[in-house]
């Protein structure tokens, strides 16, 4: 069985995918059921389907997937149930000088129920050095205690079935945009799968990673920490200091996971990243629905017409929290090929997205998101506007696929509810939804190296920033640039435009 990944754009976000193959390379696809994809579709889906095989690092998941016999759902959750100290990296595009592990513990779910959970840790070749004379309980540097400084990282979109975890992707999805630049620097990287990807929670094979559900993913975000820190406790303080980042789908998970940290604080928190967060999914596609009904088509924004592909994901991921649901937003061409294309796949975003090649009238039925229970869902697990412990910095591109006023209307509403805590947003100018992380570099990690030490650039400590600031970063020669959405610039080119596909990794 082979896997791979490609790209998606979905909705307000633009999403990542691997994919399982259930059957050899060269083998007909098993989609015998399906009435609308025909033979255009399935070849365009077999083409998706060679390019998921070929982006694993393991096909198929290997062994260490499988739930221990010792998981109970009686668990506490940040219980560590596996560790692999030392990853095989012949398979994977890891830097020289880094290294890695993976572990898997228990987290908890959108409804409270104990679930097994993978990630993987990139480890630098050395240490990120700092003295840290601002926090009273770390008043040393790290390279002469032997610890790492610690960032947690929350990934973009990359499907729902469980082949579609990052830490299977030879890249791991983001490769230097995120976690192998955070890890040269000399930080360790946590970084989460997501519960129902890598690790099942649903044998049957349903979908069962809850896409969208960011308070969910904020635990599994929260207990990998917990986790990690008992994997390797020579390596990793149990009060260390750590900053959680996190890209569109992960930038509202870690948005959640600030809001989560004033109820259920951790030792050494000292800050979060948010990029590009679709802070509030069912509102956005809300607001991109109205626009598609009162403006003509020549003047529609381009995230208007991105987000209108994301409905079927959407649908799915309301489904597995509400099975009655039943995936009843979906036309029947809609229903048809998430239901015998997709999901006899178990297709990440490669697949998924060549398999919606159908017109934007086919993809959900008009106001389904009006029903009871996509409301409740969306009231669940929307962020923004609540109570969250900073300090936060938020980065949105000025072309983003995620509306900047969303994000603005978001940082008010919280810093309305958060007395004395630090929010600061910058938007980039001209930059779109994966160009903004590469655009944003230097302040981004700028900013975790002075909160990780409790120092500015000035040597002088930290001082807490004013909440509800926004500022606007002037791009300069622009017009000389390439900002696309896709965010596979450097793993590989592709020959023709018909292929563009490929790069959205």
């Amino acid at each position: 069985m082979k896997l791979s990944f490609a790209p998606i754009h979905l909705g307000s976000l633009v999403l990542f995918a691997v994919t399982p193959c259930i059957f050899a390379q060269n083998s007909p696809l098993p989609l015998s059921q399906s009435t609308t994809c025909g033979e255009n579709c399935q070849e365009s889906v077999q083409l998706a389907v060679a390019f998921e095989q070929d982006s694993h690092a393991h096909t198929p998941l290997d062994d260490f997937y499988s739930i221990p016999a010792s998981f109970k759902p009686s668990m506490k959750p940040g219980t560590l149930l596996r560790v692999e100290a030392h990853t095989n990296l012949t398979n994977y595009t890891v830097p020289a000088g880094l290294t890695m592990s993976r572990i898997m513990y228990t987290s908890q779910s959108l409804n409270g129920t104990i679930v097994p959970a993978s990630a993987y840790v990139l480890w630098p070749y050395a240490p990120f050095e700092y003295t840290d004379k601002c926090y009273s309980n770390h008043k040393r540097g790290s390279k002469s205690q032997g610890k790492f400084p610690l960032v947690a990282w929350a990934h973009g979109t990359s499907g729902q079935f469980v082949h579609c975890a990052p830490s299977n992707y030879r890249s791991l999805q983001y490769h230097f945009m995120v976690p192998y630049n955070i890890a040269l620097e000399g930080f360790a990287v946590v970084a989460p799968d997501y519960a129902g990807l890598g690790v099942t929670t649903r044998p049957n094979g349903e979908a069962s990673h809850t896409w969208g559900a960011s308070p969910a993913g904020a635990n599994d975000v929260a207990y990998a920490i917990d986790a990690v820190r008992k994997a390797f406790p020579e390596y990793l303080a149990a009060d260390g200091p750590f900053v959680a980042m996190g890209h569109s789908q992960g930038g509202s998970v870690i948005w959640a996971f600030a809001e989560r940290q004033a109820t259920a604080p951790q030792a050494g928190y000292r800050g979060t990243v948010s990029i590009s967060p679709p802070t509030r999914v069912v509102d956005i596609l809300n607001i991109a629905l109205a626009k598609i009904a009162s403006i003509p088509a020549a003047m529609l924004p381009a995230w208007a017409l991105v987000t209108l592909s994301i409905q079927p994901k959407l649908i799915a991921a309301i489904t597995t929290v509400y099975p009655s649901f039943n995936y009843s937003g979906m036309t029947p061409t809609s229903y048809d090929r998430w239901n015998n294309v997709v999901k006899p796949l178990q297709g990440c975003l490669p697949i998924e997205g060549l398999a919606f090649d159908i017109l934007p009238s086919e993809i959900a039925k008009p106001n389904w998101t009006s029903h009871s229970s996509v409301v409740e869902w969306g009231n669940r697990v929307a962020v923004g506007g609540k109570k969250f412990k900073g300090p936060m910095l938020a980065i949105v591109g000025e072309n983003d696929v995620v509306p900047v006023e969303v994000i603005e209307q978001d940082v008010d509403a919280s810093c309305k509810v958060s007395k004395g805590q630090s929010l600061e947003m910058i938007t980039y100018q001209r930059s779109e939804h994966f160009p903004v992380i590469q655009v944003s570099r230097m302040k981004w990690m700028g900013w975790i190296k002075e909160r990780i030490s409790g120092n500015d650039a000035s040597g002088d400590c930290v001082k807490v920033g004013i909440c509800g600031k926004k500022s606007v970063v002037k791009a300069f020669n622009s017009n000389y640039t390439l900002h696309s959405i896709p965010p596979n610039w450097l793993v590989q080119w592709v020959p023709t435009p018909k292929e563009m596909w490929k790069l959205s990794l």
